[in-house]
C-alpha cells in the first residue's frame, strides 16, 4: 500500500491535467481532490456546442475521462503518470446547462492499470441534473528520468 505522504498531491493532479492541450482548450477546473476521487467543472462554451445550446456527448465523454483518470493519478506514487486506454460513455439525458460537474472515482487501482468511473451532472444555477456516466482504464507508468547527452 502507498503511503499518503508518496502520493501526488493536488498540485502535481492539477499540473499534469493543465499539461494537456484539451483541458486548457476546454476550461475544465479541478474542484476537489481526495485520495481515489476528483471533481472537475467544464463551462458551457457556444463553440463546443453540439446539438445547439448543449453539451455534446464527446464533451460529456471527456468531462468523464478527466474526472475518472484523475481520480485514479491521485492514488500513483510519486514519480509515475498515466494515460487513458480505452473510456466509454453513456448518455441519460440532455446536457443543457451553464457547465458540466464531474465526479471521478476509482474502482480498481492496480500497479499497470486501473479502473475509474465518472458520473456527469450538467449544472444550472444551483440545480444539477445527471446527463451521462463514463467508465475508463488507464495504464499507469513510472516516469523516466531524461537522459543527458554528454
Amino acid at each position: 500500500m502507498i503511503d499518503l505522504q508518496d502520493r501526488l498531491g493536488r498540485a502535481e493532479i492539477e499540473a499534469f491535467a493543465t499539461s494537456m492541450d484539451f483541458v486548457r482548450a476546454y476550461g475544465i477546473r479541478i474542484v476537489a481532490v481526495s485520495p481515489g476521487e476528483v471533481t472537475i467543472e467544464l463551462p458551457f462554451v457556444a463553440r463546443f456546442s453540439g446539438p445547439p445550446g448543449q453539451f455534446p456527448a464527446s464533451i460529456v465523454g471527456t468531462a468523464g475521462d478527466v474526472a475518472a483518470v484523475t481520480s485514479c493519478l491521485s492514488l500513483l506514487p510519486r514519480g509515475w503518470a498515466l494515460a487513458t486506454l480505452d473510456f466509454t460513455v453513456k448518455m441519460t439525458g440532455a446536457a443543457k446547462g451553464e457547465m458540466l460537474r464531474a465526479r471521478g472515482r476509482v474502482l480498481q487501482a492496480g500497479r499497470t492499470n486501473s479502473v475509474g468511473a465518472a458520473d456527469i451532472f450538467v449544472v444550472s444555477g444551483d440545480s444539477e441534473t445527471l446527463c451521462g456516466t463514463v467508465l475508463a482504464t488507464t495504464r499507469n507508468f513510472q516516469i523516466k528520468p531524461e537522459k543527458s547527452a554528454a
